[in-house]
């Protein structure tokens, strides 16, 4: 068993400091000390033998981190594993003045009692292996783990937090507020923080980090492993537009999805001008309806998603609560709580797995809503489609004459209040139908469109759901037909096209 402790002053943005481990160890507990709370430090463990073991983010969470030979003892941002000896390194980021303090110990046996930590208390899935050399990577995480059986919508959340960064809800609470929102998965975002573990539930997670700058954020759904997004990186990691270009590229070589974080929010609008739309899978349209800027900047997301499809790049529009609340807290200028499933994404999935909830993502069979239960049944020729479908084929080889060629569209829409359905082609809105809440709990309200088939060009539709206010209810994504190549395009590009302003 060993000690140590060091308190500096940060000379530089980032630094390194050697922590010796002995022959025999089985952990090393680490406790983190900063000058103010939620002071946005940055922490990562190097083992001797240059694996990382830890990521930490100082979000007001806690500030110990356990690093054991057995996954059931080892922290939930960190990976198990063999203790080796020799020279295991600290890497400390923090700005330049600041004083940080860390105190550590390794030993063998059982934890001392000041290192029982809450966080790993009950049953737990584990989704890293801890494999000598294997890396920081989520090796034992079942993607294609059943959890559902049965075709439909099921409902989730692509954006929340913990205590983990910077939010008040422990990992198991979050899960536990699923269940009471009715959600049937949600994906694990915290902000710069890979999670290696959770607590056992009946409500799928899926992995996943928010890629957080002070020039924006976004989604990594469906994260493997670790990417290098530390400013120390050689490219300058997230700092900088050629880091995040890799970091994009990286997280989608994994299988993740890249998603815009509340594009149009500011001051955390996207502003890394120089991104690839081809390297984008989907924008965040609405972020937490509950924060009192977000609704005028879903209505901007909206606009640049309109955008994006007309210029031929077809993302996949989705929502996220990002929720960093209590679910008894509320901001102070609204009287409604920001809760997990606020708004709820609904993905069209054969059943219930992290891989197919990604892969239904990619396809754009996806809607957004607060509170409408959407089914649709879209018909051209003899076919049957649903959102982000391609209907190109409808009517290829048949000898239909131009004047039957249509479109079908009926909506069975349940909501608790009456609502105005706009069908917007191309950008903009092509008609509209209005409807009162359906008398009977659970009835649903129908509406039917039949829209002629245009032979010619590139068109798409999507459905706006609006109270009788005007404000969103619920939006879906897409069917189209007819092709456009899409452009080459950067963000900024696509902001002067939209002659939208993020500032």
């Amino acid at each position: 068993m060993s000690r140590g402790r060091l308190s500096v002053t940060m000379e530089s943005l980032t630094e390194f400091f050697p922590i010796e481990v002995e022959e025999g160890q089985q952990w090393i507990a680490l406790r983190l000390h900063f000058e103010v709370e939620q002071s946005w430090a940055r922490g990562y463990l190097w083992d001797a033998e240059h694996s990382l073991r830890f990521c930490f983010l100082d979000g007001g969470n806690e500030r110990l981190i356990i690093v054991h030979r057995h996954h059931e003892l080892t922290s939930p941002i960190a990976i198990p594993g063999p203790i080796m000896p020799g020279t295991w390194r600290l890497e400390l980021s923090a700005n330049p003045g600041k004083q940080v303090e860390a105190e550590w110990e390794t030993g063998s046996g059982p934890l001392p009692e000041p290192y029982q930590s809450e966080q790993l208390q009950g049953d737990r899935e584990y989704w890293s292996s801890g494999r000598e050399h294997a890396g920081f990577v989520l090796d034992r995480y079942d993607w294609k783990k059943i959890w559902q059986e049965g075709s439909r919508w099921y409902k989730g959340d692509f954006h929340t937090h913990t205590v983990l960064s910077d939010g008040k809800m422990t990992q198991r609470m979050n899960r536990e507020q699923a269940v009471k929102q009715g959600l049937d998965f949600f994906t694990a975002t915290d902000h710069n923080v890979l999670s290696t573990s959770w607590p056992i539930g009946d409500v799928l997670v899926i992995p996943g980090v928010e890629i957080t700058a002070g020039d924006g954020h976004w989604n990594a759904l469906g994260l493997r492993q670790w990417m290098d997004w530390r400013s120390s990186a050689g490219d300058g990691g997230l700092t900088t537009q050629q880091g995040m270009d890799r970091l994009m590229k990286e997280a989608a070589e994994q299988g993740a999805v890249c998603s815009i974080n509340h594009p149009m929010l500011v001051p955390w609008a996207w502003q890394y001008g120089e991104t690839s739309l081809s390297d984008i899978h989907s924008i965040e349209i609405w972020n937490d309806p509950t924060y009192s800027p977000n609704p005028a900047a879903a209505e901007k997301a909206l606009e640049l998603w309109s955008v994006c499809w007309n210029a031929g790049h077809k993302l996949t529009g989705i929502g996220g609560s990002d929720s960093h609340m209590l679910p008894t807290e509320r901001y102070e200028d609204c009287d409604m709580p920001s809760l997990i499933g606020d708004p709820a994404t609904y993905v069209w999935c054969e059943h219930l797995s992290a891989e197919s909830v990604l892969e239904g993502v990619r396809r754009g069979r996806v809607y957004v809503s607060r509170g409408p239960i959407l089914e649709a049944a879209i018909r051209a020729g003899r076919d049957e489609y649903r959102f982000g479908s391609d209907m190109s084929a409808a009517f290829a080889g048949k000898d239909a004459a131009e004047d039957n060629r249509m479109i079908y569209c009926t909506l069975r829409i349940t909501s608790e209040v009456n609502v105005q359905v706009a069908l917007v082609h191309n950008g903009r809105i092509d008609s509209s139908q209005a409807a009162a809440a359906a008398q009977e709990e659970g009835q649903p309200i129908i509406m039917e469109w039949a829209i002629p088939w245009e032979s010619e060009g590139y068109h798409w539709y999507r459905f706006d759901i609006r109270d009788e206010a005007g404000q969103l209810l619920a939006f879906t994504n897409p069917v189209y037909h007819g092709s456009k190549q899409p452009q080459p395009m950067t963000w900024s590009e696509l902001i002067t096209r939209a002659d939208l302003s993020q500032i």
